[in-house]
């Protein structure tokens, strides 16, 4: 099973200072939103379902991710994973600078010249209720560390995880971070308290549907895969400092303030962490974990110690 993917780092340089309330990449995904809509949707509607470029329009394809409601993929649902995800960066200068990191996956890369031009229009309109404008100042390819930006824009180098590569050695104990709220359901509740099948299993159903939605398989790969996995009966969870955290943002369209939260902190995994296991881990590292990556949640690393 493979997944491609590009990784590509941006840095915003604004008027004049931010003081940001949440993590910032909640706002980078709402005026992406708002601004691929008005340079994509040719025919003004409030939803996307009924028109007739649901499966090509780039505000479409990375926001609404439309499903057919009798998929197999991921079933009873008809909004699929989003095929991008951004992480959270630094920010510089007094809040002049912000940094972040714009993953897209599969499909979602062609649309990558769109995402800049939605991003320099809404600095040429400026932001927020008192009209901040910003510039997209640096794009880098986090590969080569080349820059983009141009009189021509440049494509980012196409990576590709492979989830069945790689003999690794079985490993006994690994530290994983959450590095911003991870959303991780166990027993149909988001909570602290999830096991390491809870754990594992989100990282797999997460990968293997992402491949399933964006990639063209040839490898065998069936719809039916998504609800086959089993890890290591001795795999636990040793140790854990975890805290819920709560981050507030404004849904324009629901019209309230919402609140997205997930565990931040670390787990000790000892078990036999063998080469399924290394993979769903490294696949964490590079597409998040949980719901809401595209608001820069479930971002993780991890550390084998033995």
């Amino acid at each position: 099973m493979k997944l491609s993917y590009t990784k590509t780092a941006f840095s915003l340089k604004f008027e004049s200072p931010v003081r940001w309330s949440t993590i910032p990449t909640f706002f980078i995904r709402s005026i992406l939103g708002v601004y691929l809509k008005k340079i994509c949707c040719i025919q003004r509607q409030s939803v996307c379902d009924n028109c007739i470029l649901v499966q090509s329009c780039a505000y479409s394809v990375l926001f609404e991710s439309p499903l057919p409601q009798d998929n197999s993929i991921l079933q009873g649902r008809n909004r699929a994973y989003h095929p991008f995800i951004l992480t959270h960066g630094s920010v510089s200068d007094n809040g002049l600078g912000y940094d972040f990191i714009l993953t897209l996956i599969g499909k979602g890369i062609e649309y990558f010249p769109f995402v800049i031009y939605a991003l320099q229009q809404a600095g040429k309109e400026g932001v927020f209720a008192s009209k901040v404008h910003f510039e997209v100042s640096q794009v880098l390819d986090e590969i080569n560390q080349n820059s983009l930006l141009g009189k021509a824009l440049r494509r980012p180098v196409v990576q590709q995880f492979d989830l069945s590569s790689q003999e690794n050695p079985v490993v006994n104990s690994v530290i994983v971070l959450f590095r911003t709220p991870a959303r991780i359901k166990y027993m149909g509740k988001y909570t602290t308290m999830f096991d390491s099948y809870s754990f594992f299993g989100t990282l797999y159903r997460r990968t293997v549907s992402l491949s399933l939605l964006y990639e063209n398989q040839e490898n065998g790969i069936n719809d039916h895969a998504i609800h086959k996995f089993h890890i290591p009966g001795d795999i636990c969870i040793t140790d854990r400092k975890l805290l819920w955290k709560d981050f507030k943002r404004y849904s324009h369209r629901q019209q309230t303030e919402m609140e997205l939260g997930g565990v931040i902190g670390s787990l000790l995994l000892q078990g036999t962490v063998g080469r399924q296991e290394q993979k769903l881990l490294e696949g964490g590292r590079l597409f998040h974990i949980g719901k809401n990556t595209v608001f820069g949640l479930g971002e993780m690393s991890y550390q084998i110690l033995n």
